[in-house]
């Protein structure tokens, strides 16, 4: 997960006072569930980054009312002219804000704003206040939290797909010809060529046609009828294992498992936690451009640099 803009993803409840000195002052905050300390290290990581960049010196105090008094103006309309700067940054905040009452915390529909709480927790981080969590850690607890939450909807709206990929790679296992490898990797050998196993780091030709298990065609070379050239290290991680079993001239089938092909990522047709099925021919591994020979000139030079280096 990227470093949060306040800006684009701040949701609040309501407005409330921002200019009295009491309630710009670093508090102890409660929390109670794992939602309080989202929305309170929310408000702390982001009060700590303007922090950074726009409350130093010793008119603290004044350019934390004035950021504050620009969130009541864009929340409320009202308008205030100290510190312009300050406010302009504030307004732009509230209106943000306000519109975007309805998108949840970090535009997450199931997670309730608390309003009071990122409300402190922004005053903390503009205080460079430490309780309750340090920035780095409020930071971190985002980033690993929200990551989590991410992971569990996508199990809940998508783990079918790893089911169905299983009871597919289990039954398909028990096929005369099908090899599994260590990792998983299934494949069968359609044509067996007679060329040189390419490398890792080599580069290669190939014709393809991939499909998901129920037979929609996600992406084909064979059908656009124009070969596909690549790093054998730049691909999915099952090609990456497969391409290296393969002697130049053979065709693979090849039954890739999600964890090997794109896992978790949504690729448009490829939805998340789909195997995938591949027929693939290599033909050809692509030669490198030949390195450039060295004059006498330039091996003279060389070895001079190398006698001073050992001196």
């Amino acid at each position: 997960m990227k470093k949060i803009n306040i800006f684009i993803a701040v949701a609040m409840v309501a407005a409330f006072t921002f200019t009295s000195c009491e309630s710009n002052k670093a508090k102890m905050p409660t929390l109670k569930t794992q939602l309080d300390s989202l929305n309170y290290a929310f408000g702390l990581a982001n009060g700590n980054g303007i922090k950074d960049y726009y409350i130093k010196g010793d008119s603290a105090d004044q350019k934390i009312k004035s950021l504050m008094a620009g969130l009541k103006e864009g929340m409320k309309g009202e308008a205030v002219k100290e510190n312009v700067e300050l406010v302009e940054l504030g307004n732009k905040i509230g209106t943000s804000l306000k519109d975007q009452k309805k998108s949840g915390l970090m535009g997450d529909s199931t997670l309730k704003v608390d309003f009071d709480l990122i409300k402190q927790g922004l005053i903390n981080g503009l205080r460079g206040s430490k309780i309750q969590m340090t920035p780095a850690e409020a930071q971190t607890y985002l980033q690993t939290t929200m990551q989590a939450l991410q992971t569990k909807k996508m199990e809940a709206q998508y783990g079918p797909n790893r089911t169905a990929g299983e009871k597919f790679l289990a039954e398909n296992a028990k096929k005369p010809g099908v090899i599994t490898t260590a990792s998983g990797l299934q494949y069968e050998i359609l044509k067996k060529g007679t060329g040189p196993l390419p490398t890792s780091t080599n580069t290669v030709k190939v014709h393809y046609h991939g499909t998901l298990i129920d037979g929609t065609v996600f992406d084909s070379s064979v059908e656009r009828k124009e070969p596909a050239t690549f790093p054998v290290n730049q691909v999915i991680k099952g090609w990456t294992e497969a391409l290296q079993l393969m002697p130049v001239g053979s065709k693979f089938k090849l039954y890739v498992p999600q964890q090997l092909a794109y896992g978790d990522k949504d690729q448009g047709k490829i939805k998340p936690f789909s195997m995938l099925i591949f027929e693939v021919e290599l033909l050809s591994i692509e030669k490198s451009a030949p390195a450039p020979q060295m004059t006498p000139e330039q091996m003279q030079q060389m070895q001079q640099q190398m006698q001073q280096q050992q001196r």
